[in-house]
């Protein structure tokens, strides 16, 4: 009975002994593999999301991006659009996708936005910030058919007629419909929301007259502007801009309210140190290069580039704006 006790003890011994050292097997092959794909990464195309329609600001900073990186990342740079839900679809399915360095996403300031609104869980503390590249000030638009020409001239006629005006955006919860609401919190205003998968797409109704306004970046609308196809009522920004340098900003009308998108890279949480490094170094010298910094000219989109430490202190104080505004607005409606 004792030599089977013996035997059965040695025999669990080994066992435990055989699993053990195969376990260790099987945990440095996976070390080895993951160390060879750092060793040579990118080894296939990288994926760039972009959270809105092709057409808008969001879409031209990310595809100017890509095209700089083609001398600086030995992989192709490939744009993809995935829209709805405000931008967060992609910017969900971008920063929560698998962090080995093949999914970059153009993040912007729904980030802040929609946390802000609780209309997401998820904020910019959940991913690899990169960079910022762009900051541009909202314009608000409507078409040449529209009675009014000035901010001034639509809030007259609001009091004297009580006018509630369509305006379209990106969804609940986006840059441009937190900016419709403070115009509305400034100026008493009533505006009913329409929401789009872009700006572009609501742009188009606009045009179109189906849509009485939208507030936009200017990249978006200057060719229909220098065509006479849409006019400006008011520029949301703190000075007045060289592409509109005749038209007044909102604060000069009398209203203390300015109001700024942004787009920046990020990437998923707790990507390999190795590869982040690598994109951090091609993705800056991309943004710095002057083929970059030409395109958004071209675009009408204002270049900001700033690095990583710069971008985090940056989205920091933008999200202190959204909560601001939210609270105006929350004790407007007490």
């Amino acid at each position: 009975m004792k030599n089977i006790r013996i035997k059965i003890t040695v025999f669990l011994l080994t066992l435990i002994m055989f699993t053990g050292c195969f376990r260790l097997i099987n945990d440095r092959q996976e070390l080895m593999e993951i160390e060879n794909e750092t060793d040579t990464f990118p080894t296939k195309a990288i994926r760039l999301v972009i959270p809105f329609a092709p057409g808008g600001g969001t879409d031209g900073v990310g595809r100017a991006l890509a095209l700089s990186c083609e001398g600086y990342v030995e992989q192709p740079i490939i744009p993809v659009n995935k829209l709805g839900d405000s931008g967060s679809r992609g910017l969900r399915e971008g920063i929560f996708s698998n962090n080995d360095g093949y999914t970059i996403t153009v993040i912007t300031s729904e980030i802040n936005s929609l946390s802000s609104y609780g209309l997401i869980d998820f904020d910019y503390q959940h991913m690899e910030l990169l960079m910022l590249l762009n900051t541009e000030p909202g314009i608000l638009v409507v078409s040449k058919d529209f009675p009014f020409d000035t901010i001034e001239e639509l809030i007259a006629d609001y009091h004297k007629n009580d006018k509630t005006y369509t305006i379209g955006s990106a969804g609940k919860g986006s840059v441009w419909n937190f900016a419709a609401k403070g115009i509305a919190l400034h100026t008493d205003l009533q505006f009913e929301d329409r929401y789009y998968d872009g700006t572009s797409l609501a742009v188009l109704d606009v045009l179109q007259g189906k849509t009485d306004m939208v507030i936009s970046g200017v990249s978006e609308v200057i060719e229909h502007i220098e065509a006479g196809e849409i006019k400006v009522l008011t520029v949301l920004a703190d000075d007045r801009l060289d592409a509109l340098p005749d038209l007044k900003t909102f604060t000069e009308s009398g209203y203390d309210f300015s109001i700024y998108t942004w787009r920046g890279l990020a990437i998923p949480k707790d990507t390999d140190h190795q590869i982040k490094e690598y994109l951090l170094e091609r993705l800056t010298k991309a943004a710095k290069d002057e083929q970059f910094i030409s395109l958004l000219k071209e675009l009408n989109l204002h270049y900001d580039y700033r690095p990583q430490e710069a971008f985090l202190e940056f989205i920091q104080e933008d999200l202190e704006v959204y909560r601001k505004l939210l609270e105006i607005e929350m004790t407007s409606e007490e």
